[in-house]
């Protein structure tokens, strides 16, 4: 499974968001592409993770989940799958 992850970084806690980032105490695994972020509200990232399931995703994301005042997740499929499904409903 494959989602978009769009967050807003809580400014309040970025400074020991980093301080994770740098130790690599925050599993990134998951993570397939690199983080890139609004240059009109740099808060805000967006990136895309993988995982075998739901839950074996949240299990690693939850524990970034406490750095964001804002999360919405996606779930995505690459652009064969969705041609596919679209070429299914027509």
């Amino acid at each position: 499974m494959r989602f978009f992850v769009k967050v807003k970084v809580d400014v309040e806690k970025m400074g020991e968001f980093g301080q994770k980032l740098q130790s690599n105490q925050l599993d990134r695994s998951l993570i397939r592409s690199e983080t890139n972020c609004f240059v009109n509200d740099p808060a805000v990232g967006f990136s895309i993770w993988e995982a075998e399931s739901m839950d074996s995703f949240y299990r690693i994301f939850n524990s970034w989940k406490y750095y964001y005042s804002e999360i919405e997740i996606l779930e995505i499929i690459s652009a064969n799958d969705a041609m596919l499904l679209l070429m299914k409903k027509k």
